[in-house]
C-alpha cells in the first residue's frame, strides 16, 4: 500500500435513491471541522476510482 500526500476523511450517507449506480462520497482534509467544504465529492464508482488513482500519483 502506498502513502498518499495528505490524510483525508471521508463520509457517506445512505438514502432511498433509486439509482443503484450513484453513491456520494465527500472527502475533507484531516483535521478540518465537519462544517468545512469538502475538497472532493465523487458521485459514482468511476469518479471515486479516478480520484483515488490521482492521489497515488
Amino acid at each position: 500500500m502506498q502513502k498518499v500526500k495528505q490524510d483525508l476523511i471521508f463520509s457517506t450517507v445512505v438514502s432511498n435513491n433509486s439509482d443503484v449506480n450513484e453513491f456520494i462520497v465527500e472527502f475533507t482534509s484531516n483535521g478540518e471541522t465537519t462544517d468545512s467544504n469538502p475538497i472532493k465529492i465523487t458521485n459514482n464508482f468511476e469518479e471515486l476510482i479516478k480520484f483515488l488513482s490521482e492521489l497515488e500519483e
